[in-house]
């Protein structure tokens, strides 16, 4: 199958943004807010005493390497007295994996969505709705707040299911789940299996995370992208969002909970012992390197250009190659997939 010249899906898994609080003694929602630092940082780069990459020395005298580098940044810490902070966010769930959004060729599109149904019939969306769930039950999309001294996490369902799990960070994606963990994992995972592949329902969660910290804890949001510096603006700058209150709190942006949500793919490699953030190319930023080049053969495209082998593989032998659960993974975070034009 060639891909053609318009094709897009839109992404199955919304993510709003997450924000953070903490709880009053009366109850109410207060926010973590931001402290804005000037410093006074010692010089260390390697660009301040050396050019180039074969450690060509600069003409500096010794005092230059000892005076500071005057900084300005925004910071969170957690106030004193807080012994748990929160942090939630809401996540919608639709079944836009089945057929293209946009489609230029009807047999492209009848073959993708073929190989969608074929996929669902082989209850494939469970494969990945196992990975969502523990992605959202293991705190994944915390990022570094995850490094706590206790975590719980508190998600609520659009059928009214809340599952609570306790003492996360004893979790972990390869590891063992206790009984009760595993329970809470087994349910979320059928609710988002029929979320992934039911279009007639709409369906949405709350997710909810309680983090135990010290006083003055750093808390580490999402940062903001400067194209330019300006005098008398910070230079690094924390997400927000605004409380009824009319007091901004610190927050995730959506696109960092999502890529946290989407961080399933071990597929890459029949050794591979950590999941990758979905990506045609199998982007490793730990790494600074494409685990699925296309000199491989197993990126997005190549794979996809596959479409009827796949199809014959699974109605044949009644089960879905990792290949394919790497497919499906890219259709659900969604994109444009063109083929450029000839020329």
């Amino acid at each position: 199958m060639e891909l053609c010249t318009q094709l897009n899906y839109v992404r199955s898994l919304s993510a709003g943004k997450a924000y953070f609080y903490y709880l009053s003694k009366s109850g109410e929602m207060c926010p973590l807010e931001i402290d804005r630092t000037r410093l006074r940082a010692p010089k260390g780069g390697y660009a301040e005493a050396y050019k180039g990459g074969k450690f060509v020395e600069k003409n500096v005298a010794p005092q230059d390497l000892a005076y500071s580098n005057p900084q300005f940044i925004e910071e969170c810490y957690v106030k004193p007295g807080v012994d748990d902070i929160y942090c939630a966010f809401p996540l919608r769930i639709r079944s836009n994996s089945l057929t293209p959004d946009t489609c230029s060729d009807n047999e492209v599109r009848s073959k993708l969505s073929l190989l969608a149904k074929t996929y669902e019939e082989l209850n494939g969306y469970q494969e990945l709705a196992l990975r969502y769930a523990k992605n959202i039950l293991l705190g994944t999309w915390l990022w570094r707040n995850r490094e706590c001294r206790k975590l719980s996490i508190e998600v609520t369902t659009s059928d009214s299911q809340t599952l609570i799990v306790e003492n996360v960070t004893r979790l972990s994606w390869y590891g063992h789940w206790d009984e009760a963990s595993a329970e809470c994992l087994e349910k979320l995972t059928a609710y988002l299996t029929r979320a992934l592949s039911d279009p007639t329902e709409y369906f949405h969660m709350d997710v909810k995370a309680k983090i135990g910290v010290g006083w003055g804890d750093e808390v580490y949001p999402s940062q903001e992208f400067l194209d330019s510096r300006e005098d008398g603006v910070p230079t690094k700058q924390l997400a927000t969002v605004e409380l009824l209150n009319g007091r901004e709190t610190v927050a995730f942006h959506g696109q960092k909970v999502g890529a946290a949500l989407q961080s399933i793919d071990d597929w890459w490699h029949e050794e591979a012992d950590k999941p990758l953030r979905v990506n045609e190319y199998g982007a490793d930023r730990e790494y600074v390197i494409a685990r699925r080049h296309v000199s491989h053969g197993n990126d997005f495209y190549q794979l996809l250009r596959n479409t009827e082998n796949w199809i014959e593989t699974m109605t044949d032998s009644q089960t879905i190659p990792n290949d394919v659960h790497f497919i499906m993974s890219v259709l659900i975070k969604g994109g444009l997939f063109n083929c450029s034009k000839a020329k």
